[in-house]
């Protein structure tokens, strides 16, 4: 599930249905992917940000991480 995603086009007030469109894809394959049951590929990336008029990091990154998101070890 991508909630920036979600929440950035409900501000900008751009329907799934809309998306879809300017994505060239169903509304129902947009909604799939949407909500993580399958990935947008690169050329949707890049269409979505444009439309969003935002960077990657501010979309599709989920940047909550927290020390206990990793340990020591792992550097």
């Amino acid at each position: 599930m991508y909630p920036k995603l979600i929440g950035k086009r409900n501000e900008l007030k751009i329907t799934q249905e809309k998306m879809a469109e300017l994505l060239g894809i169903s509304k129902n394959n947009y909604n799939l992917k949407e909500n993580g049951k399958l990935d947008f590929n690169l050329v949707e990336v890049k269409k979505i940000l444009k439309i969003l008029n935002d960077k990657y990091e501010n979309i599709f990154f989920e940047n909550d991480v927290t020390e206990k998101s990793y340990s020591k070890n792992d550097c």
